[in-house]
């Protein structure tokens, strides 16, 4: 075999397989999961509320809960696990973002014309809901999800609140990498109204 056509072979040979990897790469992305995520009734179910005082080294602190209702859809053909969700919220210090982590809470319940209505808490397991974590391809799944925060000294580190609103952001990932954000705008709501549907939310600590 000359050496002329030793090069043509492995030259051939590259050549196919770099438009098998294209190949591959063209299915893989068709097929990987889409994330998608919305407020569920935006005007009506995403609240923000101030919580009893804390003690932090002898100075009170400034406590804040976050709660909100949540759909996170699959556009994708394959499903998928979701790996974190996350909520930033705005606050005066340098108008910069603060990264909370969802905290576990029971599931929420409403007292409605005679009977109690149980909702599921995202990606947690409750005495009704499994707490599903997986996506499946073009579906979706639903929760409320809890988050708190606390601050104590400066008042430039409270959240930014504008016409009784607190603006955020909500991201969530998948274990694949993928991810999908949706703007939040939080309107405040009172704190016996939450602890009529989420009895003891005001003695949940953020581990």
């Amino acid at each position: 075999m000359s050496i002329q056509f030793r090069e043509i072979l492995q030259l051939a040979a590259l050549i196919l397989s770099i438009v098998n990897a294209l190949m591959l790469l063209r299915n893989y992305l068709q097929d990987r999961a889409i994330l998608v995520v919305n407020p569920i009734h935006p005007e009506v179910y995403q609240w923000w509320f101030r919580l009893p005082e804390g003690e932090f080294e002898g100075v009170p602190t400034r406590r804040y809960g976050f709660l909100l209702y949540v759909d996170v859809g699959n556009r994708g053909l394959r499903k998928v696990a979701l790996k974190s969700w996350r909520l930033f919220i705005r606050i005066h210090a340098k108008k910069s973002k603060q990264e909370l982590k969802a905290v576990s809470i029971p599931e929420p319940a409403f007292e409605t014309e005679g009977f109690t209505k149980v909702f599921p808490v995202l990606g947690q397991a409750g005495l009704t809901f499994k707490g599903e974590t997986v996506v499946d391809a073009g579906c979706s799944i639903t929760g409320w999800v809890y988050y708190m925060t606390e601050y104590y000294g400066d008042e430039r580190w409270n959240p930014i609140i504008k016409d009784g609103k607190i603006k955020g952001t909500f991201v969530a990932r998948d274990i694949f990498g993928g991810k999908a954000k949706t703007e939040i705008t939080f309107s405040e709501q009172d704190l016996g109204f939450i602890k009529r549907m989420i009895p003891g939310i005001e003695t949940i600590v953020n581990e």
